[in-house]
């Protein structure tokens, strides 16, 4: 009798569950010859935006300001405001390449020994990483202000 249950439930579980849903796929604008400027970026309404500002005489820094906007609202898990990022700018007149860090950084309250017990060993990892003591502070609103304030046009 235990053999026959055991073997129901092990055939149970090979049953295999229906495929997911495919998402509806976004169209890629792909082939395109471009004579002033491109966009990449992984969302369309993004690309929109970005493009939007240079056809409007907008440059770089200010379609890749619009470009993270929109891709605040549309990947805020992966690619919002709320973290941190860089923004690499080369400037084709002189041939030069400009970085901006916007990286998160240490809360001003954070200390060396924050993750640290009692008895100064490393506190467990799950108990470091969940919690305010674990969070940065955002940087990519700050970087995209001083890109904007050296190269920004709009």
């Amino acid at each position: 009798r235990f053999s026959a249950l055991s073997l129901i439930f092990l055939l149970a579980g090979c049953v295999a569950a229906p495929p997911p849903v495919a998402p509806d796929p976004i169209r890629p604008w792909i082939g395109q010859a471009y004579r002033s400027h491109a966009v990449s970026v992984s969302h369309p309404l993004a690309a929109r935006a970005a493009l939007d500002m240079l056809n409007d005489g907008g440059g770089a820094v200010d379609a890749a300001i619009a470009a993270q906007m929109v891709m605040t609202l549309v990947e805020p898990q992966s690619s919002g405001i709320g973290g941190g990022g860089f923004l690499v700018r080369f400037d084709g007149k002189t041939n030069s390449i400009e970085t901006y860090d916007g990286r998160e950084t240490a809360p001003a309250s954070a200390r060396e020994d924050m993750f640290l017990d009692a008895r100064g060993a490393p506190i467990p990892y799950r108990d470091a990483i969940l919690g305010g003591r674990a969070v940065g502070v955002p940087g990519v609103v700050r970087m995209l202000e001083m890109a904007h304030r050296d190269h920004g046009r709009l």
